[in-house]
């Protein structure tokens, strides 16, 4: 009988374990659940958030300070201006309860909405739009976040976020660094999604006030990249890319039938004709 050599079947030297294999599919098992947490969480935010009332929403909120060093005085006539043309949007917007707008030095172009009816505007916006429609768009935009409660629903989703990878991982830990990506990127896909839907009230209003949807995308033109470097910075994070962001502007416009017509332009002092 010829012998022939063969590593034998089951040796206890010899390793049968797929452990990268393994880890991936225990990798992909918690991150799966813990999206189907996150969204389920994120479910109950949504209804919570629709039961809360304007008036609840500044009781809440109104002690919460947001004055800044940063902040221009309170008497700035830019900042009063910004104010009075929020108000005269609002009238499209149908917000009955009163905004208040805060002008804040920086360099960066934004603004955005906080709980209790406050409505940041960054002073490197109005270097960025050449037109009253233009900066009027980015203020309808806020407005429809605060109509749509999107600056709750951001809050709320904020919060479950951080407390399950706190309780689940630790606030610390590498599992923590690791399942963030993922559970990001799903809070900024939804983030996206309702920053289209504000940008459809936001040209609805503009076409309210103005009669036109002009100078929509301004501000959009304004911040896409540039070939020498890029200026989006960290304001797409969850915000649909310029680019793709006027398309879908220039899209709505036209299923809408909206009408787009001469934009005025914006004066250095702000001196809006209401």
């Amino acid at each position: 009988m010829e012998y022939k050599p063969s590593i034998p079947e089951y040796n206890d030297n010899i390793s049968h374990n797929k452990p990268f294999r393994e880890f991936m599919l225990l990798f992909f098992w918690i991150t799966l659940s813990f999206l189907v947490v996150f969204y389920i969480l994120g479910f109950f935010v949504d209804l919570a958030v629709d039961h809360i009332s304007p008036e609840m929403e500044a009781t809440i909120f109104s002690p919460i300070d947001v004055s800044y060093s940063e902040m221009t005085d309170s008497d700035n006539p830019k900042e009063a201006a910004l104010q009075l043309l929020t108000n005269e949007l609002r009238k499209c917007v149908d917000i009955a309860y009163p905004l208040k707008v805060y002008l804040m030095e920086s360099d960066e172009a934004n603004a955005m909405a906080l709980p209790g009816g406050r409505i940041i505007v960054l002073s490197g916006l109005l270097a960025e739009v050449q037109s009253e429609n233009g900066l009027s768009f980015v203020l309808a935009h806020e407005l429809a976040h605060f109509k749509n409660r999107d600056h709750l629903r951001g809050l709320g989703r904020g919060i479950v976020l951080t407390a399950m990878m706190a309780y689940l991982t630790g606030s610390d830990s590498s599992l923590t660094r690791l399942f963030a990506p993922a559970a990001g990127f799903s809070h900024a896909r939804y983030s996206q999604e309702r920053e289209t839907m504000a940008d459809l009230v936001a040209l609805h209003t503009l076409s309210c006030h103005y009669g036109h949807a002009g100078g929509a995308t301004e501000f959009f033109e304004a911040m896409k990249p540039e070939e020498n470097g890029n200026k989006i910075g960290l304001y797409f994070a969850t915000h649909p890319e310029a680019v793709k962001r006027i398309e879908n502007l220039h899209q709505m416009v036209v299923e809408k039938g909206l009408r787009v017509d001469t934009v005025r332009q914006l004066s250095s002092d702000l001196s809006f004709r209401l």
